[in-house]
């Protein structure tokens, strides 16, 4: 059995249609199976019985403060991981390009995922934490955990900023299956299409899960950028 936490949520929205028919939606909105996972009893409870976990419950803002992004992201996932220990063999972590969103206001890029994690804000500062977690857990516990730096996923692309970070819907449902199905102890991997030119580097993701993008972001006529809405967030500048 497969559980998603944040279950309700829009990239689980996108992924829905290709997750198995065994599955246990975790989501604090009604129509799925309600828990506190900030609560170590609660999250034990919504992990019974799985053998896999695809983790996307996330307080997901760039604008947030630390204190709301580490108990949103950090402490949930902490409860999650040590719920699932020697319990569940398989944990698939939902993280963000914000963890390394410095490097790409620098111009540097592609982004290389095993590059030191240099975070634009307080949510990429968490989701940093939360991949740290995952390592220490897969080390100690033996489980894979498989942490995915998404991109922009389940979003229309209205902005030319967004263009290479653009996961678009086919290729997300693509990378969670490569990921749930993939025989890997412990790694992290950028969640974005094969968009061009090429912002976020996705050779480890293809050569290591067998992901396999087949949509690009240039093919469109993408809007001009309009003011950024969060000033605490260092990615574009």
């Amino acid at each position: 059995m497969l559980v998603v936490t944040g279950g309700l949520g829009r990239v689980a929205g996108v992924l829905r249609p290709v997750l198995p028919s065994d599955v246990r939606l975790v989501d604090v909105k009604p129509g799925a199976e309600r828990w506190d996972l900030t609560d170590f009893r609660q999250a034990a409870e919504a992990v019974r019985g799985a053998d896999a976990v695809l983790h996307l419950a996330a307080s997901p803002s760039p604008g947030q403060t630390w204190s709301w992004a580490r108990r949103g992201n950090v402490v949930v996932a902490d409860a999650l991981l040590r719920a699932c220990e020697g319990r569940v063999p398989k944990v698939v972590l939902a993280s963000s390009v914000h963890a390394m969103g410095l490097y790409h206001q620098s111009g540097m890029g592609p982004v290389d995922p095993g590059w030191e994690p240099l975070p634009c804000c307080a949510y990429g500062a968490s989701k940093v934490a939360v991949e740290e977690l995952g390592r220490v857990h897969a080390e100690r516990y033996g489980g894979s955990v498989i942490c995915l730096r998404l991109g922009s996923t389940g979003y229309p692309l209205v902005e030319r900023r967004y263009a290479g970070m653009q996961l678009f819907d086919g290729d997300a449902r693509r990378l969670v299956l490569a990921a749930l199905s993939a025989d890997v102890r412990f790694g992290v991997y950028f969640g974005v299409s094969a968009n061009t030119p090429a912002q976020w580097d996705i050779t480890n993701a293809r050569v290591e899960l067998g992901y396999e993008p087949v949509e690009d972001s240039s093919a469109l006529d993408i809007p001009e950028d309009r003011p950024y809405e969060f000033p605490n967030c260092r990615m574009f500048g």
